[in-house]
């Protein structure tokens, strides 16, 4: 059932909402509507597009929720996760942000309830020891709040890589250990330190791969992609910063390759909505 939401002014005014493509700052406004008392939901985006988007009739409007979603995780403003099996959307800062007169009794717990995210938050792991200076400082700018938006930026708060991790797997999963090996190879092969494949490198690419829906070969190539750049080869030093830039760095990959491609009918369309499934597939690999 939807529910009246306030917006502060500052949401108009937000570099970060400013970053974000039209249709997911609605889909944002939307999911404050969409979300329980507790900035709580189920993440099924056939459910969300039915409660956003109902009155919309464009065919791709199912896999643009699904792109919405995925382009406000990365923004930060949404943490995707799961509880007894069941994938989540909470809108991040909900308290600061949505004051509820009479809330009403939540139906799914959020991220800070799971007794598997206090234990994982109580122990600093092995890898966040090992992030040169220059990433651990990368990271803090990455966690600060915008300046010159009044208060802090509607939604904006936890970040997208710390759902609640799970149990250990016993045997590990093929497709989890063969992402989480590829990316320690390749950040050792690039000079840095050899990694420790822990608890949370296997939670966070566990969550990339079943509740983003991002297959092996797909995050294999997004870190590919991102240690041959200049840029992002200092910054995707673990699963869940890959996790929190995928979408990212599919776009700025897309917007390279497209950059490149010879202009004239022959080529690849510019257009990507107008582009076929096998069409994005010769383009970019990362979907």
């Amino acid at each position: 059932m939807a529910r009246i939401r306030s917006i502060k002014p500052e949401f108009f005014t937000s570099l970060t909402i400013a970053d974000l493509p039209l249709s997911a700052r609605l889909t944002f406004i939307g999911l404050w509507t969409y979300v329980d008392d507790n900035g709580v939901g189920p993440a099924d985006p056939r459910l969300i597009r039915a409660a956003i988007w109902p009155l919309e009739e464009t065919p791709d409007i199912l896999q643009r929720t699904r792109e919405d979603l995925q382009s406000l995780q990365a923004a930060r403003l949404i943490t995707l996760y799961e509880a007894s099996g069941r994938p989540l959307v909470m809108v991040n800062s909900w308290a600061e942000h949505q004051k509820v007169s009479h809330p009403r009794k939540p139906r799914f717990p959020a991220l800070d309830e799971l007794p598997q995210c206090r234990d994982q938050d109580s122990s600093a792991t092995p890898e966040d020891s090992q992030s040169p200076p220059e990433d651990r400082q990368s990271a803090l700018e990455d966690d600060a709040p915008e300046q010159g938006a009044g208060s802090r930026e509607q939604g904006k708060g936890i970040e997208g890589n710390s759902e609640a991790a799970t149990s250990d797997e016993s045997p590990p999963r093929p497709d989890v250990e063969r992402v989480c090996e590829h990316l320690a190879a390749v950040i050792e092969k690039g000079g840095g330190k050899k990694q420790r494949i822990s608890k949370t490198w296997r939670n966070d690419v566990r969550l990339l791969l079943d509740v983003d829906g991002v297959t092996p070969e797909q995050a294999i190539t997004a870190i590919d992609w991102a240690h041959a750049d200049d840029f992002w080869n200092a910054h995707i030093l673990s699963p869940g910063k890959l996790r929190a830039k995928y979408e990212t760095l599919r776009r700025q990959a897309l917007t390279q390759q497209r950059k490149r491609a010879p202009q004239g009918p022959p080529t690849a369309p510019h257009d990507t909505q107008s582009m076929t499934d096998e069409e994005k597939k010769s383009v970019l690999q990362f979907r």
